[in-house]
């Protein structure tokens, strides 16, 4: 298995309480190579929770969490941190592009850290090839201000991609998208799924984006299931 969680439980802190709601009761998971998986349910189900700790941008109060074999439990943030960077791309319903910095300068923001210029090389060679790939070639020097939503949320599947990440794991990447722009995104993520040869896992309330998707399970009062 590429990534796997298991009997994962997670609590938040009632606000003005000392009481507990739970989000996630005992949620296992596991996600194989180049497969895709889907995950629905209502707001406020804990579906966001879920992929943030997949994703190792938050912590589970139990359980555990497994990347390509290994037990993540005992890991420190800067390790966590490098492995995030190597291992797993994000893309977000907002893209986060920075306004100040044109689309190539952000699609480069995570090959920052690569101390080998050689690395760094193949990264911008990568990052070029993905951009003709997401219709994107002629607006490389454009800021995000002068690019529509559409063209700054592919942008930042090519920032998530652009380190060769094995694992792409997308919080609603189409939610702030009209229907058009969602339908090509969701075509786009499948299609790069498949030629990347890497795992995606998309929480989306897109019946749409969903079909798309190998596998698809619902969250819903702290469990996830199938659905059928």
């Amino acid at each position: 298995m590429l990534a796997e969680l298991q009997n994962i439980r997670k609590h938040y802190n009632l606000a003005l309480s000392d009481r507990q709601k739970p989000v996630l009761d005992g949620i296992s998971l596991a996600i194989g190579e180049n497969e895709s998986i889907a995950v629905t349910g209502p707001s406020g189900s804990g579906k966001t929770t879920l992929l943030n700790i997949l994703g190792t941008l938050d912590r589970a109060d139990s359980g555990i969490v497994r990347l390509n074999g290994t037990d993540l439990s005992q890991m420190k943030e800067p390790e966590l941190a490098g492995l995030r960077n190597r291992f797993i791309g994000f893309v977000f319903q907002l893209h986060f592009l920075l306004p100040q910095l044109s689309l190539i300068e952000n699609v480069l923001l995570p090959t920052l850290p690569l101390k080998d210029k050689s690395l760094r090389k193949a990264g911008y060679e990568r990052a070029m090839r993905l951009i003709g790939r997401m219709g994107l070639k002629d607006l490389v020097n454009q800021k995000p201000g002068e690019l529509s939503v559409g063209e700054c949320q592919r942008a930042a599947v090519v920032r998530a991609l652009v380190n060769k990440p094995r694992l792409l794991l997308a919080d609603e990447p189409t939610g702030s998208l009209d229907a058009e722009n969602a339908t090509l995104l969701g075509k786009m993520l499948a299609e790069l799924k498949q030629e990347e040869g890497l795992s995606l896992v998309v929480v989306t309330h897109s019946p749409e984006l969903a079909a798309q998707m190998d596998k698809t399970y619902r969250l819903g009062s702290g469990k996830l299931m199938p659905n059928s």
